[in-house]
């Protein structure tokens, strides 16, 4: 359908839709899409509305306002707007956008965690396929090919994960990510074994101090508590899935003593090893 905002050309639309109940529980679900051609006339300001909005700006620039900064945009960028907090944005001239409004139990989350490491604006690596993925949810409705549900929650997750997968390395925050990333695979590969706060800081090139302060930040939990933990998970899985005996399973997890690991367990837990393989195990061994 034709939109009613001023500022737009009689070549934009806007298309609705109505999710069912069992996708508001299960996905993420869309509320509208469109394809604008804006002039210097195109703003809105709103102190809410129910929804996330993601913006791909394929010709032209605008700006866009949230909790009293302005950030500018232009060709290839993408935007990110929690909607449910007051905002605006508009265009500096001619500018043509494509959208989505969508919704759904992690969305916060997710929209969280981009803004926080990538901002609101976001340089794309891969302009084509994000603008792609948003194509086919647009397209589904201009042509009446409407895809199901499932799908289009496949899609926005996509588009989400584009934003934190293809956002620009400049951002030191980027670089700090993938640090972690790193420093996490170490730990997998080596749970069995002791590891030092001072030999993971000193594989990434860092202090003690300021790592510890940057892994927290990136995973919520200390060095040592990803570690404690990483090594109980792998513990959880042995217990529930052999026969190994608990001490055995214990060293192959990197704990120095059965009474250490047994004491970490049920803290992390809530029960002892011995309770949680009689309670979890399968009984099929």
């Amino acid at each position: 359908m034709k939109p009613i905002d001023m500022g737009l050309s009689t070549e934009s639309a806007i298309y609705f839709h109505t999710a069912s109940a069992q996708a508001r529980q299960m996905f993420f679900c869309l509320m509208c899409t469109g394809h604008y051609y804006c002039d210097n006339n195109y703003a809105v300001s709103r102190n809410k509305y129910d929804s996330y909005l993601i913006m791909f700006i394929k010709r032209g620039q605008g700006s866009v306002t949230i909790d009293g900064k302005s950030m500018s945009f232009s060709a290839g960028q993408a935007v990110l707007i929690d909607c449910y907090k007051p905002h605006s944005y508009k265009a500096h001239g001619d500018m043509e956008t494509l959208w989505i409004h969508f919704y759904g139990n992690t969305s916060r989350e997710y929209c969280d965690y981009i803004v926080s490491r990538s901002g609101n604006v976001i340089t794309l690596k891969d302009t084509y396929s994000f603008e792609n993925k948003l194509n086919k949810i647009y397209t589904s409705f201009s042509t009446n090919t409407l895809l199901s549900e499932a799908v289009i929650s496949q899609y926005i997750t996509n588009l989400l994960t584009a934003l934190i997968t293809f956002a620009g390395e400049v951002r030191p925050s980027y670089s700090h990510s993938e640090t972690i990333e790193e420093t996490i695979a170490f730990i997998c590969d080596n749970i069995n074994r002791n590891i030092s706060l001072n030999e993971l800081a000193s594989r990434v090139s860092l202090s003690p101090y300021y790592f510890t302060r940057l892994f927290k930040k990136e995973t919520g939990f200390t060095p040592h508590e990803y570690i404690i933990t990483a090594r109980i998970n792998a513990a959880k899985f042995y217990l529930k899935s052999s026969r190994y005996p608990v001490k055995e399973i214990c060293f192959s997890c990197g704990f120095t003593s059965e009474s250490n690991f047994c004491t970490s367990f049920k803290k992390v837990v809530g029960m002892k090893p011995s309770d949680y393989r009689e309670r979890f195990s399968d009984t099929s061994l």
